[in-house]
């Protein structure tokens, strides 16, 4: 997979698909710790689009310092896409990585054929006990299961508390303090992009409700709620997650 170079700093991405294909380019942002990774199972199973999945700053593979702001993302995502050359994308993101997009969809709705939300709000404020735990340089893995539906098990959160501890909490820290300032309840209605939001019907950390919130006041917007799947809907129901994006990018217009 590719690299480029940003201010100095090489930045990695993710990407299926090819360019200049008749399908929609997609920039896919991972959530507060995580890399493009997090989205493998839409790059291996979505077929006919360009998608492209970046590691964050600090994330994954790529050099820098995760930054402190939901804005200083956006400013990276817009270097990002411009450095790549692209004209007109659909950008969507999990989580923080769905905060990303809303601010971006806010700020350069002209060059966006569209947006996915995934597990995401449009306000993200974060346990002051986390947030502490973070700040201590600890890890909060006790509350791993609250990402994941009901019936998640043993091994799934074993897998992620490794996951977790192998990403300093300084990241961690700085991409929870990014999601607990980060509020644009009241400027949703200014988005003019088609939307689709996806929502696990178990996600205990963005619950549903912060989905329906954005599906009713961002103007074209659709929700699809996932069952027996939690935060990390796209990894947990893959092919149901799948099928609801494809839809969505094949009924784009323009």
């Amino acid at each position: 997979m590719p690299f480029l170079t940003m201010q100095s700093e090489r930045i990695y991405y993710h990407q299926s698909g090819e360019s200049g294909g008749a399908g929609r380019t997609v920039v896919l942002l991972h959530g507060s710790g995580g890399t493009g990774r997090k989205w493998a199972a839409q790059m291996e199973g979505i077929g006919g689009h360009r998608i492209i999945a970046p590691d964050l700053p600090g994330h994954g593979q790529s050099e820098g310092q995760a930054l402190g702001s939901v804005a200083e993302y956006r400013e990276f995502v817009s270097d990002f896409v411009r450095t790549l050359g692209l004209k007109r994308f659909v950008i969507g993101g999990h989580s923080l990585g769905g905060a990303i997009a809303l601010d971006f969809a806010l700020t350069s709705h002209d060059i966006l054929d569209g947006m996915i939300l995934v597990g995401s709000g449009g306000r993200l404020r974060v346990k002051p006990e986390i947030i502490e735990i973070l700040a201590g340089g600890e890890h909060p893995v006790g509350g791993l299961e609250y990402n994941y539906a009901f019936s998640v098990s043993r091994d799934v959160l074993d897998k992620a508390a490794r996951e977790m501890m192998g990403v300093p909490a300084s990241v961690y820290l700085a991409d929870f303090q990014a999601c607990d300032r980060f509020d644009v309840l009241d400027r949703l209605e200014r988005i003019r992009v088609p939307t689709l939001v996806i929502c696990g019907k178990d996600d205990r950390m963005t619950p549903v409700k912060f989905s329906e919130y954005l599906s009713g006041h961002i103007p074209n917007a659709k929700l699809a709620l996932i069952p027996d799947a939690g935060h990390m809907v796209m990894i947990e129901q893959p092919l149901v997650v799948n099928g609801h994006i494809a839809a969505f990018l094949d009924a784009l217009h323009g």
